[in-house]
């Protein structure tokens, strides 16, 4: 039986959703495309700009044991971030060269129209643009939450992270437990 807190409870918080529905806040958030695990995935450039470098955060760089780099930006950059000692963070950043004018050496497209999950396979070949990548990072330990992001031109030459209003453009992978033992990432 439910008690008359829980109940009580339960009704403010169905109002606070409603609420929260209405006014459009959880239209605001969002996950982006990603198709796979951490270790080889296909995510689909949703941010609505052009964009010229991905990344991937808070996993330590101790535990990689290999990197995906045959994409449009080429070999990733890692930095290490060990300024808090309870959590230690790697982000791994591929970003586009620039040409001798300063202009992007590559880019990966807005895509014209919703792309299958299987279309995603093309996005292993760097000849190929039609809004997505695929990345992959492997790591000898199971690392928790991971995050990505794109990276667009500030407008003024400088790679940032697309943060579109009302948008959110994380995606986190968490272990899942398989039958028989083990755990995989997913998204």
């Amino acid at each position: 039986m439910v008690s008359m807190n829980a109940k009580r409870f339960l009704r403010r918080l169905s109002l606070l959703l409603v609420a929260l529905t209405s006014l459009g806040l959880f239209a605001s958030v969002r996950a982006s495309i990603a198709y796979g695990s951490i270790n080889n995935f296909d995510t689909v450039n949703d941010t609505g700009h052009v964009c010229h470098g991905f990344e991937i955060e808070d996993c330590r760089s101790t535990d990689i044991t290999y990197i995906y780099d045959y994409n449009h930006d080429g070999a990733p950059r890692l930095e290490q971030d060990d300024t808090d000692p309870a959590h230690p963070k790697c982000r791994i950043r591929w970003e586009s060269k620039k040409n001798a004018d300063g202009s992007w050496a590559a880019y990966t497209a807005i895509p014209s129209g919703p792309i299958n999950p299987t279309d995603g396979h093309q996005f292993t070949n760097p000849n190929v643009n039609f809004g997505g990548e695929h990345f992959g990072v492997g790591f000898r330990l199971a690392v928790g939450a991971i995050r990505y992001n794109w990276l667009i031109d500030n407008g003024s030459g400088a790679l940032v992270v697309a943060h579109l209003a009302k948008e959110n453009l994380r995606t986190r992978w968490r272990p899942e437990q398989r039958s028989g033992g083990g755990s995989r990432r997913s998204a």
